[in-house]
């Protein structure tokens, strides 16, 4: 499939007519900046090969060049990344002794996961790569062999392109600036390409030059004919030349040949040039003159795009020795390239086939299909002749397909494994197997068709086990969709087949267990079914969490608690059964579960133990998404216990995986979450713009997202100097929050920012309604912070003495908690209030500790009301409030933590899912903004700012 990079074929003729294209080229590619690419574009037969081989002839001295052509017939998973990279030889020998896991200077770290795509037989320990992940690891490949030289990446027929490979070129584009790369592409216009949003993104990108590579001139064709014919032609030749090719070089090439076979001994005469001159013509022509066994070898030479004689020879229904003969025929013939089987041009292949009826064609391939496969050749070349077939009509065809998408799936390409499936499909719509493996894969881009070929497996299954199976799966598969109603539906029905068929064998009580935590999962998504979900499982028995499938049911059954606001003591010891046993990243839900109800019970520590070791996991494996999630998780979990600083750096990595990595347009927490710590940084605008950017369908109709969003919007209202718009969304909270029957006072504490506002406004009846409201459920759920908090609402809405008492008992509360900025606030509203009595010194003290607590959280918000107040009551700071790590952003903040931490450039890079130029431009923002003069002080000027303890 590889082709020699820079160097043309013995008898291309010179190039001519092309001094311009050539020089924008090179222009390109050689001028300022890195990460450069060039899409060359045109009609068949116009030149881009040859232009493109023109242009490799002269790249930089030291640079690597590696070129692939891709195939009209198709090709596997990363078929054009293997082929691009094959001459390097990456995966020779035994992969695990090789640098790419070995861990050599130039390819560790992340290029690891770049294995899958690589290698014939997928990923190595037979499981399905993540996507992300493989393209992350391919991107840090290249970035390694980059670092050693410069390095020069030709396609050719990018319309042909596999759908894996071509999906990783755009992705390498959009993360090529810094790199010395360069991409060289060319792609055929009146070819309709199978991922046309890919391509045409890449060509809008400000590093690529498009080139519309057009006809040749009449000089430019003067200049052909002569260097080929020896002869310089007339204006009438050339004339009748430009009319019958159009100024396609190709066919001005058929021309020249076709004179000099037809008549070599006479002169050059415009009447000599005839009508219906053409690939197909020639190509006819020469076919017509070949033996019965000559044209057979032709037509098998087309269908299998091979360099194997013998597998020719075998389709042609002859053997090697006149199958090459036939080769060698076809070469004196024009029609095969002089340096291996391939035709000269892919429009004289595409004659042939062209020439072969359509029964024939499809014969052909379906034999070609069976010689691959009896002969022992990988599934996913087999596949390619299957694919181009209507039907499937034998079994073992079924077998090839399903194990080439098993191959594609692990190479982390599960588009192009449900393709396959869906093909195989075709021979049986009712196979159960297959529309599940269909719908798995299928999941990661197309849930509709994912679930339509459940619900249909669902209708056929019988077997209580397999039922229960698929219902699993259709459960996780709607959590991506929003499709959870039908989802919690469908559970309900299984449930009591469940009880009632499936027995007490391990197996049986494990599937028992999953599906009734598959009920809660699907339940607690939407507000509508909370009430359900909380019903059905009232008198649940906690398991004991001795199995992984317990854990992941005791974790889900303390998030309904923790939804349902029962005391936080109760489900605390059964939370950290779950966490306790170091199995957390098989919990997946149930870990998050437990997280949730450990953090709102202000059990800080194990939560952040958990979530670092799963973003971890998630980063070291390239996945994208885990990362996004663990991370806009830890985020609201360090902005629970006053970690600004921290919950900044996590939510920025969120919000940008999500929007420029990942370009998820209906992800909700990051941006809310991001949101948030802004408010509380001063930046409510940003925060705002932040807001605007939610798209998800239905919003309101979800349990977390929906009461998260309501909260951040307030929040940013407030900031804004919109109490009335802010009071809207508090009190639409509370209402969807009890019309849910969602009972914690903490998870969305509305109430809490009511009762500042209505105090604020001077509405205290009604604020003291909405205090006593949820009061009972404070008292329930029992945690000192929600306590402080409820005190503190009392406080603000009640005045005198009583409300001093008040504030002053929600600053006892709260002092120690995690709850710091709570207890800011607290210390903050109780001076002012001294202050009002005329006890000056007393609000001193008071608001002093709240200016102390704002500055180690980082709430730039409260200190801009607070040292005001101080000044009021006559007292100075003791200390300055500004840090100089409160100028960092999320993302130099997160850049900054891990260079502290000793990670070089390329490991934060890696983690961050970031370039290395990017990485160094933060860098030197952080040392500008600090002071600083490099890596070396940077931990020192961390690690002397102050954070409140979780």
């Amino acid at each position: 499939m590889a082709l020699t990079s820079g160097l043309k074929a013995e008898d291309e003729p010179t190039l001519v007519g092309r001094d311009l294209e050539l020089a924008l080229i090179r222009e390109h590619l050689h001028g300022s900046g890195d990460g450069r690419a060039v899409l060359l574009r045109g009609a068949a037969g116009i030149g881009k090969t040859r232009l493109m081989h023109a242009a490799l002839a002269e790249p930089d001295a030291d640079a690597r060049v590696l070129t692939v052509k891709c195939q009209e017939s198709g090709g596997a998973a990363y078929e054009a990344v293997r082929g691009l990279f094959a001459p390097l030889s990456l995966t020779d020998g035994d992969p695990a002794r090789h640098p790419l896991l070995a861990g050599s200077a130039a390819l560790a770290g992340s290029a690891a996961l770049a294995l899958p795509a690589l290698t014939a037989d997928g990923a190595p320990d037979g499981e399905p790569a993540d996507m992300y992940g493989v393209m992350h690891g391919l991107y840090w490949l290249t970035a390694s062999l980059a670092a050693e030289r410069p390095l020069v990446l030709a396609v050719d027929d990018v319309q042909w392109c596999d759908e894996a490979s071509l999906r990783w070129l755009g992705f390498l584009l959009r993360r090529a600036e810094g790199l010395p790369v360069a991409l060289l592409l060319t792609l055929r216009t009146e070819v309709e390409p199978a991922l046309p949003d890919v391509l045409d993104e890449m060509a809008d990108a400000a590093s690529c030059l498009t080139v519309d590579v057009e006809p040749l001139t009449d000089d430019a064709v003067r200049e052909m004919l002569a260097a080929s014919l020896a002869v310089t032609p007339d204006a009438a030749v050339v004339s009748r030349c430009m009319e019958l090719t159009g100024g396609t070089p190709f066919l001005v090439q058929l021309l020249v040949r076709e004179l000099r076979e037809r008549a070599p001994d006479a002169g050059l005469d415009a009447d000599a040039l005839r009508d219906g001159l053409g690939h197909g013509t020639v190509a006819r022509f020469h076919l017509d003159r070949l033996t019965p066994e000559r044209l057979a070898v032709a037509k098998a030479l087309a269908v299998l795009e091979s360099d194997d004689v013998e597998t020719v020879a075998a389709l042609a229904g002859t053997t090697p020795g006149p199958a090459a003969r036939a080769v060698d025929a076809l070469r004196a013939a024009g029609l095969l390239r002089p340096d291996s089987l391939a035709y000269r041009h892919d429009l004289m292949r595409q004659a042939v086939l062209d020439e072969t009826p359509a029964d024939e064609r499809l014969a052909l391939r379906e034999r070609a299909a069976r010689l691959l496969n009896d002969s022992g050749h990988p599934s996913d070349q087999v596949a390619v002749q299957l694919m181009h077939l209507p039907e499937v009509p034998e079994p073992w065809m079924v077998t090839v397909l399903r194990s080439a998408a098993l191959g594609a799936e692990q190479r982390g390409a599960p588009a192009t494994a449900g393709e396959y499936l869906s093909r195989a499909l075709r021979h049986d719509l009712d196979d159960i197997e297959l529309l599940s493996a269909s719908a798995r894969v299928l999941a990661h881009s197309d849930h509709p068709t994912a679930l339509s070929r459940l619900e249909h497996a669902l209708s056929l299954a019988t077997d209580p086990r397999l039922r229960c199976r698929l219902v699993l799966q259709y459960v996780i598969t709607s959590l991506g969709a929003q499709n959870s109603l039908r989802a919690f539906e469908l559970v309900g029905e299984t449930l009591p087949m469940v009880e009632s068929a499936l027995g007490d064998a391990p197996d049986e009580q494990a599937l028992r267990t999953l599906v009734e935590a598959m009920a809660l999962v699907s339940g607690l998504d939407e507000v509508s079914t909370v009430r359900s979900v909380s019903e059905r499982f009232r008198d649940h028995t906690l398991p004991p969490g001795e199995t992984a499938e317990e854990r992941l049911l005791l974790g889900m059954l303390c998030a309904l608690g923790t939804l349902e606001g029962r005391p936080a003591a109760e489900l605390v010891p059964a939370a950290e059964r779950v966490l306790r046993v170091g199995d957390v990243l098989l919990g997946g839900w149930g870990a998050l579960g437990a997280s949730l109800t450990l953090y709102l019970a202000d059990e800080i520590k194990p939560v952040e133990f958990v979530l670092t070791t799963l973003l971890e996991h998630a980063q070291k494996r390239g996945q994208a998404w885990n990362s996004a999630l663990v991370s806009t998780t830890r985020a609201q979990v360090h902005l629970w216990a006053g970690n600004i600083a921290q919950a900044l750096a996590d939510a920025q990595l969120a919000f940008d995986l999500v929007h420029r990595d990942l370009r998820v347009k209906r992800a909700v927490g990051p941006q809310c979450t991001l949101a948030d710590v802004l408010v509380l940084r001063g930046d409510a605008r940003r925060a705002e713009e932040l807001l605007d950017l939610v798209r998800r369908p239905r919003l309101d109709q979800f349990a977390l997202e929906s009461h998260t969003y309501m909260m951040s919007r307030a929040r940013t209202r407030a900031a804004l100097g919109d109490p009335e718009g802010a009071l809207g969304h508090l009190m639409r909270c509370g209402d969807s929050l009890a019309e849910a029957g969602i009972g914690n006072p903490v998870l969305a504490p509305w109430w809490y920012d009511a009762a500042q506002l209505l105090a604020d406004l001077g509405r205290h009846g009604e604020g003291r309604d909405v205090v006593e409201r949820v009061a009972p459920s404070v008292r329930r759920w029992g945690t000192p912070r929600a306590q402080g908090m409820l005190a503190f609402a009392r406080g603000v809405l009640t005045p005198g003495d009583t409300g001093i008492d008040e504030l002053t008992e929600a600053a006892r509360l709260l002092d120690g908690s995690p709850g710091r900025l709570e207890h800011a606030r607290a210390e903050y509203l109780l001076g002012r209030r001294l202050l009002e009595r005329g006890d000056l010194e007393g609000a001193r003290e008071r608001l002093r500790r709240a200016i102390d607590i704002a500055v180690l959280c980082g709430d730039r918000q409260l200190l801009d009301q607070a040292v005001p107040a101080l000044g009021a009551a006559g007292g100075r700071l003791r200390h300055g409030t500004e840090s100089p790590t409160d100028a960092l952003s999320g993302s130099e903040r997160q850049v900054a933590d891990r260079a502290a931490a000793g990670a070089t450039n390329r490991e934060i890079a890696e983690a961050l899912f970031l370039t290395m130029r990017t990485v160094e431009f933060h860098l030197t923002s952080v040392y500008r903004k600090l002071g600083i003069r490099g890596r070396g002080e940077l931990a020192a000027v961390l690690a002397a700012e102050r954070r409140p303890v979780g």
